[in-house]
């Protein structure tokens, strides 16, 4: 099992000494549960293992694996940075009071919206993304009401991570950041710092997600402090501030544990490597920031569903079809990800089976575990899959008009609701109807 549980006396899954089926009756399903406990504990110990290697080091959570108010207000007491990719993203950070100037700003075509609320309303630090928003901010950036506006620049290092395509992005080849190909960050950066209203802080690079090596951190490593230390002998600058971004994989199924990369081992090898690049090129140490998400909040996270119907094909195969599905995990449609679940209410009481688990979208495609061995399955179970915490909640989608689950944070064996439940109003509350579609009586 990942995560915090345990079974109890009704042989009932718990979470962080919840008992699961009472939560399934008191606040229905499809709900997402995170254990508040493991979040911050796995907070504490990027922290703390960063600290004692770079002490000069910030930890900025990647806002897109989930976020909403109470994670904010939770990233706050734990003096996290948050990094966020839209002003959708920032706006919720602001509202729930989260400092601005704790946050990273990302986005390959940030809209003329979204870089006005942010220049409005501070930032910690800003990263360009290209040659057309550098010329973009080179005159807006007059209208930051904070003094310079800080920046970074994103690099595209051209390092392969070995990762599913679509979450790679840091090859050559990406709609991200600046290619060192031909001079091209060279040039951009340089240009930067002649204007009078930003501060070049340092670079940024991001090169994939669910990473499951060293090797493609270091190499990165290598490759950026070759190109500080090239920019520093033919620009007479030297960048103070190094963010390496995220991408640390974790595992999602028992037999993926040990795979990994632990959070110790990550980051002994960032902090080692860069510490010996820069002696090697004799470069100023920089301020080391790092954007753990994943690696954060996935084995915190479950999603509780209620068995409905059972299709058993003899010979061929078992459906199990659950009152969620791809709106609220569309990982295993695009990504074909992988997990493993848990019937809750009757914990190791009956048979052993091999299923797949179904969602109820009018899509073959709805699968939310291709295969799986659970035991006997009945109408009605509480059925948990695991490793839901990153990606599924902030990539959930309205598909087929199906309304979004709810969120619950467990603390101190006690649930609260941090998102409440979509209802059916919530599906038309935005619907407009012109005046020439609305019958009018005789």
């Amino acid at each position: 099992m990942l995560g915090n549980k345990a079974f109890n006396q009704k042989n009932h899954l718990e979470i962080a000494g919840c008992d699961i089926v009472q939560l399934a009756e008191e606040f229905g399903t499809p709900l997402y549960v995170y254990d508040e406990a493991l979040l911050r504990s796995n907070i504490k110990d990027y922290q703390k293992r960063l600290k004692e290697l770079h002490p000069d080091s910030t930890i900025a959570y990647a806002g897109k694996a989930f976020l909403c108010s109470a994670m904010c207000r939770l990233l706050d007491q734990e003096s996290m940075w948050l990094d966020v990719v839209s002003g959708g993203e920032y706006y919720v950070a602001r509202e729930s009071g989260f400092p601005t100037e704790r946050l990273l700003f990302h986005g390959n075509n940030k809209s003329p919206q979204e870089r006005e609320l942010v220049l409005k309303n501070g930032i910690g630090r800003w990263v360009i993304d290209s040659e057309w928003e550098l010329a973009l901010l080179s005159k807006e950036a007059k209208n930051y009401l904070h003094g310079k506006l800080p920046v970074f620049f994103r690099i595209t290092p051209g390092i392969d991570p070995h990762t599913h395509a679509y979450i790679t992005t840091g090859k050559v080849d990406s709609k991200f950041g600046l290619t060192l190909v031909d001079g091209i960050a060279q040039r951009v950066i340089r240009q930067a710092l002649s204007y009078e209203n930003l501060d070049v802080k340092g670079l940024h690079c991001h090169i994939g997600s669910q990473i499951d090596s060293l090797e493609p951190f270091i190499n990165t490593i290598k490759a950026m402090v070759r190109f500080m230390d090239s920019f520093k002998e033919q620009n007479n600058f030297v960048f103070s501030e190094l963010d390496l971004g995220g991408g640390l994989g974790v595992p999602y199924l028992e037999e993926q544990k040990g795979k990994f990369p632990s959070v110790q081992e990550y980051v002994e090898a960032i902090a080692k490597t860069l510490q010996e690049e820069c002696e090697k090129y004799q470069y100023p140490l920089p301020k080391l920031f790092i954007e753990p998400g994943r690696s954060i909040v996935n084995n915190a996270g479950n999603t509780v569903y209620t068995v409905g119907t059972i299709k058993e094909i003899p010979g061929i195969k078992k459906y199990i079809a659950v009152d969620g599905g791809m709106t609220d995990n569309p990982r295993p449609i695009l990504y074909d990800a992988r997990y493993q679940a848990i019937i809750a209410n009757r914990v190791n009481q009956g048979s052993p089976e091999m299923v797949s688990v179904v969602g109820k979208c009018c899509e073959s495609g709805d699968v939310v575990i291709q295969q799986t061995e659970t035991i006997s399955v009945q109408n009605g179970d509480i059925l948990v899959v695991e490793g839901t915490g990153a990606y599924n909640y902030s990539m959930a989608s309205n598909y087929n008009l199906i309304p979004r689950p709810g969120v619950v944070f467990i603390r101190d064996e006690k649930p609260y609701l941090v998102v409440r439940h979509e209802g059916w109003y919530d599906l038309v509350r935005r619907d407009i109807l012109p005046e020439y579609l609305i019958e009018k009586g005789e």
